[in-house]
């Protein structure tokens, strides 16, 4: 008599541990009002009019002074440090777009 071999399973845990963040965030704005505000736009599809559409209801609600609009040329690939220093130059708050 043979002995056949127990299959097995093998569960992998594809989860890291917490990286210790490196950098500092920005301190927190007490409103919008009168501020720059900068979108970063992830190239996806529909993206640019929700950020107008937003645009508008900041202007509208908060009236923020001045917007600016950058966009990545992928959703895999990050910003570029130029893109980065005009936001950080030109805005007082950033709205990333990161989803679908």
């Amino acid at each position: 008599m043979t002995t056949a071999e127990t299959p097995k399973l093998v569960v992998l845990d594809p989860t890291a541990a917490p990286r210790k963040m490196v950098q500092t965030t920005a301190p927190e704005l007490a409103g919008l009002g009168g501020q720059n505000v900068g979108f970063l736009w992830n190239s996806k599809p529909n993206g640019d009019l929700l950020f107008q559409r937003l645009e508008k209801l900041l202007r509208e609600k908060y009236e923020i002074s001045s917007t600016v609009y950058k966009r990545k040329p992928t959703a895999s690939l990050p910003a570029t440090d130029q893109v980065i220093d005009e936001l950080v130059e030109s805005s007082q708050a950033v709205i990333v777009g990161l989803a679908d």
